[in-house]
């Protein structure tokens, strides 16, 4: 099981791009990862943000869970015109951020195929 995080400021995608070491090397994504044992999905998420961009993470939502062959995915979302920016630290896991349009993601070569998808149901569950 997976959580995974779509920050969203000003109607933009804030994504991550991969380091070259993990899965999908070069490619922008979401940040978050693995649920550990004995933690809930919303734990593994703010523990995996504050691994891989150095923040911490308050009042996110889940919108929606994926059974992909067995493996559960689960994608939260934050949305704030306030988010700072200036207090990400990336570690080893990815080497740059960056803000998308949706048009930019649309025609994006650059990001991980299913970044769109979860785009695309964050904005049909966003009200």
């Amino acid at each position: 099981m997976v959580s995974l995080l779509l920050i969203v400021k000003n109607k933009e995608f804030l994504l991550f791009k991969r380091s070259m070491n993990g899965t999908h090397p070069g490619l922008f994504g979401l940040c978050g990862g693995t649920v550990e044992k004995g933690e809930t999905p919303v734990d593994a998420l703010i523990r995996e943000v504050k691994e891989e961009i150095g923040m911490d993470i308050f009042n996110s939502n889940l919108i929606k869970r994926y059974n992909r062959n067995g493996n559960i995915m689960n994608l939260f979302a934050v949305v704030s015109n306030d988010f700072e920016e200036q207090n990400i630290r990336l570690n080893k896991e990815h080497t740059e951020w960056r803000y998308f349009t949706y048009y930019e993601l649309l025609n994006s070569k650059e990001t991980i195929p299913t970044t769109i998808e979860f785009v695309n149901d964050f904005l049909r569950s966003y009200k």
